[in-house]
Protein backbone atom coordinates (compact mmCIF):
# COMPACT_ATOMS: atom_id res chain seq x y z
CA UNK A 1 0.00 0.00 0.00
CA UNK A 2 1.52 3.46 -1.20
CA UNK A 3 1.10 6.06 1.58
CA UNK A 4 1.45 9.65 0.83
CA UNK A 5 3.80 12.07 1.55
CA UNK A 6 3.40 14.24 4.60
CA UNK A 7 4.49 18.35 3.70
CA UNK A 8 7.38 20.04 5.98
CA UNK A 9 5.76 23.63 6.70
CA UNK A 10 8.17 24.38 9.14
CA UNK A 11 10.35 27.41 9.35
CA UNK A 12 13.10 27.83 7.06
CA UNK A 13 16.78 27.64 7.81
CA UNK A 14 17.91 31.77 7.60
CA UNK A 15 14.17 32.62 7.54
CA UNK A 16 12.51 36.04 9.58
CA UNK A 17 11.25 33.90 12.91
CA UNK A 18 15.29 33.43 13.47
CA UNK A 19 16.20 37.29 12.99
CA UNK A 20 13.01 38.50 14.70
CA UNK A 21 13.77 36.82 17.96
CA UNK A 22 17.11 38.77 18.65
CA UNK A 23 15.44 41.93 17.55
CA UNK A 24 13.18 41.21 19.84
CA UNK A 25 15.19 39.86 22.85
CA UNK A 26 18.90 38.28 22.84
CA UNK A 27 18.02 36.26 25.92
CA UNK A 28 15.01 34.62 24.06
CA UNK A 29 17.37 33.97 21.38
CA UNK A 30 20.16 32.82 23.28
CA UNK A 31 17.64 30.45 24.38
CA UNK A 32 15.80 29.52 21.62
CA UNK A 33 18.33 29.43 18.98
CA UNK A 34 21.31 30.03 19.86
CA UNK A 35 24.09 27.61 20.20
CA UNK A 36 22.21 24.74 22.06
CA UNK A 37 19.16 26.43 20.50
CA UNK A 38 16.30 24.79 18.66
CA UNK A 39 12.79 26.87 19.18
CA UNK A 40 11.05 23.59 19.78
CA UNK A 41 12.91 23.48 23.31
CA UNK A 42 9.77 25.93 24.38
CA UNK A 43 6.39 24.61 25.66
CA UNK A 44 3.89 24.62 22.75
CA UNK A 45 1.09 27.06 23.12
CA UNK A 46 -2.76 25.85 21.83
CA UNK A 47 -2.78 29.00 18.97
CA UNK A 48 0.93 27.83 17.59
CA UNK A 49 0.07 24.31 17.49
CA UNK A 50 -3.34 25.80 15.48
CA UNK A 51 -2.03 27.41 13.85
CA UNK A 52 0.55 24.64 12.59
CA UNK A 53 -1.97 22.17 12.09
CA UNK A 54 -3.90 24.29 10.23
CA UNK A 55 -0.65 25.31 7.62
CA UNK A 56 -0.17 21.58 7.39
CA UNK A 57 -4.06 21.03 6.36
CA UNK A 58 -3.62 23.90 3.54
CA UNK A 59 -0.36 22.66 2.61
CA UNK A 60 -1.91 19.44 1.74
CA UNK A 61 -5.16 20.62 -0.12
CA UNK A 62 -3.38 23.08 -2.25
CA UNK A 63 -0.50 20.60 -3.35
CA UNK A 64 -3.09 17.78 -4.02
CA UNK A 65 -4.89 20.49 -6.59
CA UNK A 66 -1.77 21.79 -8.03
CA UNK A 67 -1.51 17.49 -8.92
CA UNK A 68 -4.69 17.60 -10.23
CA UNK A 69 -4.34 20.77 -12.22
CA UNK A 70 -0.65 19.24 -13.70
CA UNK A 71 -2.47 16.18 -14.51
CA UNK A 72 -0.53 13.88 -11.70
CA UNK A 73 -1.66 11.78 -8.98
CA UNK A 74 -3.23 13.82 -5.58
CA UNK A 75 -2.09 10.73 -4.04
CA UNK A 76 1.06 11.74 -4.09
CA UNK A 77 0.70 13.48 -0.86
CA UNK A 78 -1.82 12.51 2.43
CA UNK A 79 -5.58 13.97 2.46
CA UNK A 80 -5.05 16.80 4.24
CA UNK A 81 -7.28 15.42 7.32
CA UNK A 82 -4.36 12.34 7.56
CA UNK A 83 -1.70 14.84 7.58
CA UNK A 84 -3.23 17.03 10.14
CA UNK A 85 -3.98 13.63 12.23
CA UNK A 86 -0.57 13.01 11.86
CA UNK A 87 1.23 16.01 13.05
CA UNK A 88 -1.27 16.37 16.10
CA UNK A 89 0.01 13.58 17.79
CA UNK A 90 3.23 14.87 18.26
CA UNK A 91 2.17 17.49 20.49
CA UNK A 92 0.17 15.13 22.49
CA UNK A 93 -2.98 16.12 24.32
CA UNK A 94 -2.32 19.65 22.82
CA UNK A 95 -2.65 18.01 19.33
CA UNK A 96 -5.72 16.10 20.30
CA UNK A 97 -7.42 19.20 21.68
CA UNK A 98 -6.66 21.72 18.98
CA UNK A 99 -7.58 18.99 16.07
CA UNK A 100 -11.21 18.95 15.99
CA UNK A 101 -11.04 22.65 15.94
CA UNK A 102 -8.81 22.86 12.65
CA UNK A 103 -10.98 20.09 11.25
CA UNK A 104 -14.10 22.27 11.50
CA UNK A 105 -12.51 25.62 10.47
CA UNK A 106 -10.86 23.84 7.17
CA UNK A 107 -13.86 21.93 6.21
CA UNK A 108 -15.73 25.40 6.22
CA UNK A 109 -12.58 26.85 3.93
CA UNK A 110 -13.49 24.50 1.32
CA UNK A 111 -16.88 25.51 1.42
CA UNK A 112 -16.30 28.84 1.40
CA UNK A 113 -14.34 28.70 -1.64
CA UNK A 114 -15.58 25.62 -3.14
CA UNK A 115 -15.02 26.38 -7.21
CA UNK A 116 -12.57 29.09 -6.59
CA UNK A 117 -9.72 27.25 -7.82
CA UNK A 118 -10.76 27.50 -11.65
CA UNK A 119 -9.73 30.92 -11.20
CA UNK A 120 -6.05 30.55 -10.36
CA UNK A 121 -2.67 28.06 -10.82
CA UNK A 122 -1.02 26.65 -8.83
CA UNK A 123 2.57 27.08 -8.91
CA UNK A 124 4.20 26.02 -5.64
CA UNK A 125 3.55 24.86 -2.07
CA UNK A 126 5.86 25.49 0.78
CA UNK A 127 8.33 25.97 -1.56
CA UNK A 128 11.55 27.31 -0.20
CA UNK A 129 12.92 30.76 -1.90
CA UNK A 130 16.05 32.36 -1.01
CA UNK A 131 18.09 35.44 -1.70
CA UNK A 132 20.96 37.22 -0.60
CA UNK A 133 21.17 40.49 1.14
CA UNK A 134 24.48 42.11 1.56
CA UNK A 135 26.31 38.87 1.88
CA UNK A 136 23.89 37.33 3.85
CA UNK A 137 21.34 34.52 3.12
CA UNK A 138 17.93 35.01 4.17
CA UNK A 139 15.16 32.27 3.18
CA UNK A 140 11.80 31.75 3.62
CA UNK A 141 9.21 28.85 2.75
CA UNK A 142 6.31 30.52 0.95
CA UNK A 143 2.89 28.50 2.04
CA UNK A 144 1.60 28.73 -1.24
CA UNK A 145 2.60 30.51 -4.89
CA UNK A 146 -0.47 30.71 -7.54
CA UNK A 147 -0.65 32.77 -11.13
CA UNK A 148 -4.10 34.55 -11.24
CA UNK A 149 -6.33 34.69 -14.80
CA UNK A 150 -4.30 38.12 -15.58
CA UNK A 151 -0.99 35.78 -15.39
CA UNK A 152 0.04 37.99 -12.17
CA UNK A 153 1.95 35.64 -9.68
CA UNK A 154 1.05 35.66 -5.61
CA UNK A 155 2.86 34.99 -2.17
CA UNK A 156 -0.27 33.60 0.19
CA UNK A 157 0.53 33.45 3.67
CA UNK A 158 -2.30 31.51 5.59
CA UNK A 159 -2.98 32.36 9.43
CA UNK A 160 -5.21 31.13 11.59
CA UNK A 161 -6.62 33.24 14.50
CA UNK A 162 -9.40 33.00 16.69
CA UNK A 163 -11.30 35.31 15.39
CA UNK A 164 -10.94 37.83 12.24
CA UNK A 165 -10.75 41.56 13.89
CA UNK A 166 -10.65 44.49 11.62
CA UNK A 167 -7.32 45.13 12.71
CA UNK A 168 -6.02 41.82 11.43
CA UNK A 169 -4.09 42.82 8.46
CA UNK A 170 -2.92 46.13 9.61
CA UNK A 171 -1.26 44.01 12.19
CA UNK A 172 0.88 42.18 9.89
CA UNK A 173 1.93 45.88 7.76
CA UNK A 174 5.02 46.05 8.81
CA UNK A 175 5.96 42.69 9.77
CA UNK A 176 9.69 41.54 8.91
CA UNK A 177 7.83 38.07 7.62
CA UNK A 178 5.69 40.34 5.00
CA UNK A 179 8.59 42.55 3.88
CA UNK A 180 11.19 39.54 3.46
CA UNK A 181 8.41 38.16 1.38
CA UNK A 182 8.11 40.95 -0.84
CA UNK A 183 11.41 41.02 -1.74
CA UNK A 184 11.82 37.40 -2.26
CA UNK A 185 8.33 37.75 -4.95
CA UNK A 186 9.61 40.09 -6.48
CA UNK A 187 13.12 38.77 -6.93
CA UNK A 188 11.74 35.16 -7.98
CA UNK A 189 8.67 36.97 -10.61
CA UNK A 190 9.85 40.23 -11.55
CA UNK A 191 7.33 42.30 -13.46
CA UNK A 192 4.50 39.24 -13.10
CA UNK A 193 4.55 39.83 -9.29
CA UNK A 194 1.29 40.81 -7.88
CA UNK A 195 2.26 40.88 -3.91
CA UNK A 196 1.66 38.92 -1.04
CA UNK A 197 -1.34 37.91 0.43
CA UNK A 198 -2.55 37.60 3.56
CA UNK A 199 -5.23 34.80 4.06
CA UNK A 200 -7.09 34.54 7.23
CA UNK A 201 -8.95 31.89 8.64
CA UNK A 202 -11.42 32.31 11.95
CA UNK A 203 -11.11 29.11 13.89
CA UNK A 204 -14.15 30.28 16.23
CA UNK A 205 -17.52 29.14 15.23
CA UNK A 206 -19.65 30.41 12.93
CA UNK A 207 -15.84 30.61 11.32
CA UNK A 208 -15.19 33.89 8.98
CA UNK A 209 -12.65 34.04 5.78
CA UNK A 210 -10.60 37.02 4.81
CA UNK A 211 -8.19 37.28 1.59
CA UNK A 212 -6.32 40.64 1.35
CA UNK A 213 -3.01 42.18 0.02
CA UNK A 214 -0.64 43.18 2.88
CA UNK A 215 -1.11 47.05 2.42
CA UNK A 216 2.69 48.43 0.98
CA UNK A 217 5.11 49.96 3.65
CA UNK A 218 7.57 51.43 1.41
CA UNK A 219 10.38 52.92 3.49
CA UNK A 220 10.47 49.75 5.66
CA UNK A 221 10.71 47.59 2.77
CA UNK A 222 13.51 49.64 0.85
CA UNK A 223 15.32 49.21 4.41
CA UNK A 224 14.64 45.68 5.12
CA UNK A 225 17.90 44.51 3.73
CA UNK A 226 19.61 46.77 6.47
CA UNK A 227 17.56 45.40 9.34
CA UNK A 228 18.63 41.71 7.84
CA UNK A 229 22.29 42.52 8.33
CA UNK A 230 21.65 44.33 11.79
CA UNK A 231 20.03 41.37 12.90
CA UNK A 232 23.06 38.98 11.28
CA UNK A 233 25.69 41.03 13.35
CA UNK A 234 24.15 41.16 16.59
CA UNK A 235 23.61 37.60 16.47
CA UNK A 236 27.23 36.91 15.84
CA UNK A 237 28.48 39.12 18.55
CA UNK A 238 25.99 37.69 20.60
CA UNK A 239 27.10 34.16 20.32
CA UNK A 240 30.98 35.31 20.53
CA UNK A 241 29.87 37.14 23.49
CA UNK A 242 28.63 33.52 25.13
CA UNK A 243 31.49 31.53 24.25
CA UNK A 244 33.34 33.99 26.66
CA UNK A 245 31.28 33.33 28.77
CA UNK A 246 28.90 36.17 28.97
CA UNK A 247 25.08 36.47 30.09
CA UNK A 248 22.47 37.24 26.91
CA UNK A 249 20.69 40.36 27.95
CA UNK A 250 17.27 40.38 28.46
CA UNK A 251 14.64 43.06 27.34
CA UNK A 252 12.30 43.00 30.07
CA UNK A 253 8.46 44.37 28.75
CA UNK A 254 5.31 44.17 29.10
CA UNK A 255 5.57 44.52 25.27
CA UNK A 256 8.00 41.73 24.86
CA UNK A 257 7.57 39.22 27.73
CA UNK A 258 3.94 39.56 26.81
CA UNK A 259 2.50 38.76 22.90
CA UNK A 260 -0.82 38.44 20.78
CA UNK A 261 -0.53 34.48 21.70
CA UNK A 262 -0.02 34.99 25.42
CA UNK A 263 3.08 34.78 27.74
CA UNK A 264 6.75 34.64 25.94
CA UNK A 265 7.81 31.02 25.60
CA UNK A 266 10.43 31.58 27.47
CA UNK A 267 8.37 34.08 30.11
CA UNK A 268 8.79 31.32 33.20
CA UNK A 269 12.62 30.38 32.11
CA UNK A 270 13.24 34.02 32.53
CA UNK A 271 11.45 34.45 35.85
CA UNK A 272 13.73 31.77 37.38
CA UNK A 273 16.77 31.87 35.12
CA UNK A 274 15.60 28.06 34.37
CA UNK A 275 16.81 27.04 30.80
CA UNK A 276 13.83 25.30 28.68
CA UNK A 277 13.63 22.19 28.80
CA UNK A 278 15.54 21.31 32.06
CA UNK A 279 14.78 19.74 34.55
Amino acid sequence: MTVGKLIDTGPSPRGWHRLESVLRCAQLYAWGYGQRGGSDRFPSAAPLVRGTLGHVALAHLYARLRCVQEGQDPEEFLPAHEAIQAVAERFGDLGASQLPIVGRAVKAYLERYRGDAERYRVLGVERLLETDFLGYRYTARVDLEFEDAAGRVWLADHKFVHRIEGKAFRRYTMSGQFLGLTHLGAKEWGPRFGGVLLNLVGCQEPHSFAREPVDSAPWQLERFPMTVVQAEERIAALEEAIDRGLPAPASPSEFTCWTPYGPCPAFEACRFGKEPGSA
